[in-house]
């Protein structure tokens, strides 16, 4: 039984790693945290990551990365093919994106200069930073590497593959321009992600009524949320910030849901 668990929270990671590799910009953020998850579930997964993080230095070894990529790359953010760097960097790295401590749009623009677009850049993420770090956690774990299919010199040809198929792609991608042009939507895919890191740091709220009432109001906010209505799930982010706001742990996330709302309405 323990070891079909272990199968299964392997599986979870990586099918959230291919769920990224084989997706579109629409909802990354989303799909970031749903690898973070997918690492803080699987207890091996975890301890691969925290063993690698022993004395690590994020921001150090991302400047190193940085002017390789400047000297040797053409700018184009470029990650060896160890291991042991590749796998504290990435999941560093997604941390700081997935707590908006590093905007993503940002870290595509300046890391991927040679791209021309936001779904080429998506791309090229994809490509460069998350399938090594699946590859690298495979690894680990004994398994074969899969293909990477792009060249680690050439983004130009990710570029090409990418508008040759545009044509056979362009039902497809019309269907996520108009998800992209749904704002509404997007809000509620959104607010339902932060609902469900509050819930998972319910463990911070020490007080077991007001455990228990955030709970609640955080279960009513995913409901709202698959409800698509605005005007319940603007009352119960009324009801968090009264309840829950006091709970330092729980801030931050409740500052995003906040934003976002905010974001929406003006």
């Amino acid at each position: 039984m323990e070891e079909i668990n272990k199968d299964n929270e392997l599986e979870r990671f990586f099918s959230a790693c291919d769920e990224f590799i084989e997706g579109k910009f629409i909802l990354a953020d989303i799909k970031i945290a749903k690898i973070l998850r997918a690492v803080s579930e699987s207890g091996i997964i975890y301890n691969i990551i925290a063993e690698s993080l022993i004395n690590y230095d994020f921001d150090k070894e991302y400047e190193l990365l940085h002017n390789d990529s400047l000297e040797h790359h053409n700018g184009i953010l470029t990650l060896p093919n160890d291991a042991n760097i590749v796998i504290p960097f990435v999941f560093s790295l997604l941390v700081d994106i997935d707590s908006k401590k590093i905007n993503f749009n940002e870290f595509l623009t300046n890391e991927f200069p040679n791209v021309n677009s936001q779904k080429e850049e998506y791309e090229v993420f994809a490509s460069r930073i998350i399938l090594p770090f699946k590859n690298s956690i495979r690894k680990e774990l004994g398994y074969e590497d899969e293909e990477d299919t792009t060249s680690n010199e050439d983004v130009a040809s990710l570029v090409q593959m990418e508008n040759e198929r545009v044509d056979n792609l362009e039902e497809d991608s019309s269907q996520y321009e108009d998800y992209e042009e749904n704002e509404e939507g997007l809000l509620f895919d959104r607010v339902a992600r932060m609902g469900s890191i509050i819930n998972d740091k319910l463990i911070f709220v020490n007080k077991q009524l007001r455990r228990s009432n955030i709970e609640i109001l955080v279960n009513a906010l995913s409901e709202a949320c698959k409800l698509r209505n605005l005007t319940i799930l603007i009352a119960i982010v009324m009801a968090l910030n009264e309840i829950a706001y006091k709970e330092r742990k729980l801030r931050k996330e409740l500052d995003e849901i906040n934003n976002i709302c905010m974001e929406f309405y003006n």
